[in-house]
């Protein structure tokens, strides 16, 4: 799930793309609430919908949400120096990202919303008692309901609006093993596994690899290495022991489970080495621009093969969903201009939170 990881700005800008199916609409619900920093931010209800996915409304709380993340990142990013009317990448500026940033963000939150929903999913109790075991922990850590509020206030949340955003990564969760789990309701056939399997020519196997300096006798020593490697798993009766006592002896994180992926991801040469192999086979010493790799080849892993169409079919009904958005504030709403305002907004309400009593810190907010 987006959010979950630290993320390097050249590859976020790689994903970006807007969503497909995204048209202008002129007469969603324009809400009545003009409580939060986000309203002021933005003159935009809270409760006003922005867009629709796949006819689901997604509030301006929850996309302003995200849109505040996206430009505290890249202000973190920048060293706390970010010019969001800036061009980033052809004629994307650094606003423009955050926003369609943020779109495709509250987009993946409603397709695993809508999922588990025609999938009849709903938050089980062990799920919904995590999610309240998490609220007090958060009302424990911020000093009692008050600071909890009061933190979510700076944050431009209401506690609904931060426990609907939560409660995704529990459905989420149970998508998950619904999909992923033998006998899950939403596991899939065993021809749509060896489909896709095929179709993307996955592959399960042991590897190890060498790095490459450039330095002739070093390279050449290196080779030895590996071809000593093929030599030993080649003789081993347990070659999946063998090949954890080299990686071990590597300093490499390994498992008898090995790796399982896509030709793609392999690049051609590794992909060809492994096509070569049956079962159980140890590939010679394979050459490539990154260093010298082993092989050997398994069974293909049918749990790693599942795990991945989860992924690919989220990532489908991500990018090709309905999407709809209201011309009427999104028109006028400006990222750079959103943020200034916004980072005034926070400072005045710390302010005056310290001034009753109240701590409040956007550095240790709880973050969804």
């Amino acid at each position: 799930m987006k959010k979950l990881i630290i993320r390097a700005l050249a590859g976020l800008l790689a994903s970006v793309v807007l969503v497909a199916c995204v048209s202008l609409m002129g007469n969603m619900p324009g809400g009545k609430r003009t409580d939060g920093i986000f309203y002021e931010a933005s003159g935009i209800h809270p409760d006003a919908t922005l867009m629709t996915v796949n006819k689901q409304p997604v509030t301006a709380e929850e996309f302003l949400y995200w849109l505040a993340y996206d430009c505290d990142y890249l202000s973190s990013y920048m060293g706390g120096n970010v010019d969001f009317s800036t061009a980033v990448g052809g004629n994307m500026t650094y606003g423009q990202y955050a926003l369609e940033d943020a779109q495709r963000t509250v987009t993946l939150y409603a397709v695993v919303r809508n999922w588990a929903q025609k999938a009849g999913i709903e938050l089980s109790q062990e799920s919904q008692a995590q999610l309240d075991a998490q609220r007090q922990q958060y009302v424990t850590y911020y000093g009692g309901e008050e600071g909890y509020a009061k933190q979510l206030e700076l944050m431009g949340l209401t506690d609904e609006g931060f426990q609907q955003i939560n409660r995704v990564y529990f459905l989420y969760a149970q998508l998950y093993s619904a999909y992923c789990t033998e006998g899950g309701v939403l596991y899939p056939a065993q021809e749509e596994i060896d489909s896709f399997a095929k179709s993307h020519e996955y592959y399960t196997f042991l590897p190890l690899h060498w790095s490459v300096t450039g330095t002739e006798d070093t390279d050449a020593a290196t080779l030895a290495q590996a071809e000593a490697a093929v030599a030993r798993l080649r003789s081993a009766e347990d070659k999946e022991a063998t090949y954890l006592e080299i990686a071990q002896e590597m300093a490499l994180q390994a498992t008898a489970a090995g790796e399982t992926a896509a030709a793609a991801d392999l690049g051609s040469v590794n992909a060809a080495a492994l096509a070569a192999l049956a079962e159980g086979e140890v590939s010679d010493v394979v050459q490539t621009q990154s260093g010298y790799y082993v092989f050997v080849r398994k069974s293909l892993n049918t749990a790693a093969v599942v795990d991945k169409m989860f992924n690919a079919t989220l990532d489908d009904m991500r990018e090709n969903a309905g999407v709809r958005y209201s011309s009427r504030y999104f028109d006028r709403l400006d990222a750079g201009k959103f943020y200034t305002k916004l980072l005034t907004l926070r400072t005045q309400l710390s302010a005056a939170n310290t001034d009753t009593g109240a701590s409040a810190d956007t550095d240790t907010a709880p973050q969804s």
